[in-house]
């Protein structure tokens, strides 16, 4: 005869979790929930990161971008021995403030302007500067300054930071420095036209060397780790030498000429063969100025000489004497704006 277990009994044998086995259990998925919370802290924080440096060097690339086309585009005229260097607006110098290794300021002519939109014609030239302010907390603010067309100067002197004609072109910079190549491939800190040795001539390339501030990480601050964004940047406009370019006119005009028929006495005040052949035909004071020069319709000379006092007023009596004379140089193939005769 079997024996029969009651109710008691059967709820002794039912199977379950232990307090131990339940302990166990959530220790081990706090473990993983803790390294999966790491694991994806870990990905947000790289992933901050990673925006953080993009942003970064999208904000150098563009400092960096502003700065190259400004620079790509100087222009020079080299001073004649009778411009008197007072007046003489056409220069290049950089100096420094604040780098040890390079020029933080620069005031340069370039032909970056973007004119505006309407029938008048605006110059693309204009007179540019590029200088840092040091912040509080260490990093550098850096300005442009810029003086277009008309208001092109020879003023050698760098603006203040006040000036009105300054905008912030970036801020938190780490460092902000230029070095520039001579003919002779030597890299300098600096640069001046002005001077004597370098009176006639732009640097064959200007490298600029950016690197941005940062307070997070001082280990990686003070090890001087810091990423720093170059940038060459290779001049390709040479110095106009005018005196030159008239030399060699006179030059190329004579051996087409065979040397006959050209002289400076032979040419009358319009700027024709004169047929008596001693030049006195319609000779005037502006002919003697001007030296004769038949002056080719459309050219340089012929818009320098009919609007004289306008040329006179914007470039100096210097550079429009000597432009009066180039006689076979089309207004539209002249590398300076002559916006009153477009």
């Amino acid at each position: 005869m079997s024996e029969k277990t009651t109710p008691t009994e059967q709820q002794r044998h039912v199977s379950g979790f232990t307090l131990m086995e339940v302990m166990a259990a959530i220790f081990l998925t706090s473990i993983v929930i803790t390294f999966a919370v790491s694991f994806y802290i870990d990905i947000a924080n790289s992933s901050q990161r990673a925006i953080a440096e993009t942003r970064k060097n999208l904000r150098a690339t563009g400092v960096l971008a502003r700065i190259s086309r400004d620079l790509s585009n100087a222009a020079f005229v080299v001073k004649q021995e009778e411009d008197d260097p007072l007046t003489f607006p056409w220069f290049f110098m950089a100096d420094s403030r604040l780098a040890f290794d390079g020029s933080d300021m620069i005031k340069f002519n370039t032909r970056s302007s973007i004119p505006g939109e309407g029938t008048y014609h605006d110059s693309d030239l204009e007179q540019v500067s590029y200088q840092v302010l040091a912040e509080e907390d260490g990093s550098l603010t850096l300005f442009r300054w810029s003086s277009p067309g008309q208001e092109l100067g020879s003023d050698m002197t760098f603006p203040l930071l006040d000036d009105n004609r300054n905008h912030i072109v970036a801020e938190g910079l780490g460092s902000f420095s230029l070095r520039f190549l001579d003919n002779q491939g030597e890299w300098l800190p600096g640069w001046d036209s002005t001077q004597i040795e370098e009176s006639e001539e732009l640097p064959d390339a200007i490298e600029i060397d950016i690197s941005m501030w940062t307070d997070e990480d001082l280990d990686e601050w003070e090890s001087g780790d810091e990423r720093h964004y170059i940038k060459q940047v290779v001049l390709h406009q040479r110095p106009l030498d005018m005196a030159k370019m008239i030399e060699a006119r006179d030059l190329a005009l004579a051996e087409q000429a065979g040397g006959a028929g050209l002289a400076q006495g032979q040419l009358n005040a319009a700027g024709q063969r004169d047929p008596s052949g001693d030049g006195s035909e319609n000779a005037s004071a502006e002919d003697e100025f001007f030296g004769g020069g038949a002056a080719t319709p459309g050219s340089v000379a012929e818009c320098t000489r009919q609007n004289w006092g306008t040329c006179v007023d914007r470039y100096g009596e210097g550079n429009c004497g000597v432009w009066a004379n180039v006689t076979q140089v089309p207004v539209q193939a002249f590398g300076i704006d002559l916006p009153w005769c477009q």
